[in-house]
């Protein structure tokens, strides 16, 4: 139904209120987000050419998160970066949902990507 005919069904009083807000706004179902298994990281530095196919090398394969949990994790009350205020366990937390993308970019156009799949 449209917008005018609800609202025209409300002027008649053929329906309530309460059903018009209903069919005007059905309910959505709230999905939960994945969780991630893998963390791939992308390092690129102006270092040389040499650097940046032995950073390539070292970070190929994708790395488990229950690494990233378990490193992490023994550190899990101090606080990972001043400026933002957020601890180790926050950092787990947002790291935990597949989909999730960070792009670090230095002023010496050095280049870090972090994905979690």
């Amino acid at each position: 139904m449209t917008k005018d005919e609800v609202l025209t069904q409300i002027s008649q009083k053929e329906i309530k209120p309460k059903q018009a807000y209903r069919m005007l706004y059905p309910h959505t179902k709230q999905r939960k987000p994945r969780r991630a298994s893998f963390v791939k990281i992308h390092v690129h530095a102006n270092e040389g050419k040499a650097v940046n196919i032995f950073l390539g090398i070292i970070l190929l394969l994708p790395i488990p998160i229950f690494l990233i949990k378990w490193i992490v994790g023994k550190r899990a009350d101090k606080i990972v970066n001043e400026q933002f205020n957020i601890t180790a366990r926050e950092f787990l937390q947002m790291i935990s949902i597949r989909g999730v993308r960070v792009d670090v970019k230095s002023k010496d156009n050095e280049r870090v990507l972090i994905k979690t799949i």
